[in-house]
């Protein structure tokens, strides 16, 4: 059902103009929800800032579909990125270590369903293929080797060829600029002409489009910068097909920050609707500030002292101060906000001036300051991640323990985990019936025991006796205290 997405979800054309009474309901303006498609090279995700870093950012930019590259997780690590905003996962990891590997992150507003999907063994590419409101698509993540590039990108688009239906969207790490001219601040590429016309040839024939380049003919920018070679290059690319081209309405490269790679995101037309406006919600953390907490008082007196005046109705004035209290915190939360986005963004628009002083002239002096300033970027966002482990820990701590939707939420999780859906009895045939899949283990554990409800009560008595001296005379191995 597309009306069945929340006051922050995405709606249809069709479910706001059918159902008009959700629409009063909710009284909201509903604006246009373009898929909005991100590829980034992460050079790693097993530390909880750099997730926390990636999750953000693509919440904040309202991302639809996030490819990303060089993962770098084991198989048994992937569910450590997922969020409430990016709820599906898709992932290809290495088998045995923890290199490349990519993924695809779908935002939780998307109503995608899955209908098939493919992965390489060795962790260089996902492809997975479902349905959006009807309209099929095929989704791609590709990670090329530093080798062999043009080898790798045949045979895996030829294997994306057979696989794909719909509106085909690729997002990758090519390794290698498609057109060095244009694509490196050298003007050259030490990747052989040959490969590159061969990665080229195999790109137009499925009929592929850079979407950056499509919008931005005569423009030079990059998305990797090698500090060995100290040359900058287009590699990471978002390919979409001629035929889609018309629902371009925008693609960028953004500034390279906590990753070595820039991001690069397009922007496609949908037949998709957001709210104008997201539900208020309290930024409980105001509570703990001292400087709040005396504002507050001092509002809250002044408010009882003007309008407690005997005119007014106790329950009304009760009442009104609620929505009087909601303003002040609203004024409060939106100053310290924009304070620390000003933070933000004044250290983003630095490294974004570094960034592309650098690219003109690529003086060691200014790479410096370039790095100087992103790390200073990841100290900013390292704070605020760990004020955020702080509250989601203190919430654990007050809640884990009590009657409440986290507790049920966690019981109901181990229960469906623990459920036996399927058992093969003793006889050797498969049943479903909880009575008898109950049934079979009670035989099994009395089996186990050797528990005969036939056996007099003197043999019952001997064993529990034999019992008694085992555990009595039973000494387990201690550590020592040098041990």
């Amino acid at each position: 059902d597309s009306g069945s997405a929340g006051e922050t979800g995405s709606w249809t054309q069709d479910t706001i103009q059918h159902h008009p009474q959700r629409n009063l309901a909710h009284n909201m303006t509903y604006i246009p929800a373009p898929f909005r498609i991100t590829t980034q090279n992460c050079r790693g995700l097993n530390t909880a800032e750099r997730r926390s870093h990636l999750l953000r950012e693509l919440a904040r930019e309202q991302v639809s579909i996030a490819m990303l590259q060089e993962t770098h997780f084991k198989s048994t690590d992937t569910h450590r990125l997922k969020s409430r905003h990016y709820p599906v996962n898709y992932h290809s990891t290495h088998p045995t270590t923890r290199k490349v590997g990519v993924a695809i992150l779908l935002n939780a507003n998307l109503q995608f369903k899955l209908t098939d999907q493919l992965s390489d063994p060795s962790g260089r590419f996902l492809f997975i293929k479902g349905t959006i409101l009807q309209k099929t698509y095929t989704l791609a993540s590709v990670y090329a080797p530093n080798a062999k590039q043009a080898t790798f990108l045949r045979k895996t688009i030829s294997q994306l060829a057979t696989f794909t239906e719909g509106t085909l969207l690729i997002g990758g790490d090519f390794n290698a600029p498609l057109d060095p001219l244009s694509d490196s601040s050298t003007g050259h590429s030490s990747i052989p002409q040959t490969a590159i016309r061969t990665i080229r040839k195999s790109l137009r024939d499925l009929r592929l489009v850079d979407a950056w380049r499509a919008l931005h003919p005569t423009d030079r920018d990059y998305t990797h910068y090698s500090s060995i070679h100290r040359r900058y290059s287009r590699i990471d690319y978002l390919l979409i097909q001629q035929e889609g081209l018309q629902r371009l309405q925008k693609a960028e490269i953004h500034t390279t920050t906590w990753s070595d790679h820039s991001a690069v995101t397009m922007l496609l037309d949908s037949p998709m609707f957001k709210p104008a406006q997201t539900a208020w919600r309290m930024n409980e953390s105001l509570l703990s500030d001292l400087e709040v907490q005396t504002q507050l008082a001092e509002h809250l007196t002044n408010y009882f002292n003007e309008n407690n005046t005997g005119d007014i109705s106790q329950v009304t004035l009760w009442e009104a101060h609620k929505t009087v209290l909601r303003g002040h915190f609203i004024r409060i939360a939106s100053r310290k906000k924009k304070e620390a986005q000003q933070r933000l963004n004044e250290l983003t628009n630095r490294i974004a001036q570094l960034e592309t002083l650098h690219k003109r002239t690529q003086l060691e002096t200014q790479y410096r300051s370039l790095l100087e300033a992103r790390n200073q970027l990841t100290e900013l966002v390292a704070r605020r991640h760990h004020r955020a482990t702080q509250r989601n820990r203190a919430f654990y701590y007050i809640h884990a323990n009590k009657s409440g939707r986290l507790l049920a939420h966690m019981i109901k999780n181990r229960q469906a985990r623990a459920q036996v859906h399927e058992l093969r009895t003793t006889k050797g045939t498969l049943t479903q019936f909880p009575e008898e899949i109950a049934e079979e283990f009670r035989k099994y554990y009395q089996t186990l025991y050797n528990i005969d409800p036939t056996t007099s009560g003197d043999r019952q008595d001997d064993r529990i006796v034999a019992t008694t001296q085992y555990l009595q005379n039973f000494r387990p191995e201690a550590l020592s205290l040098e041990e």
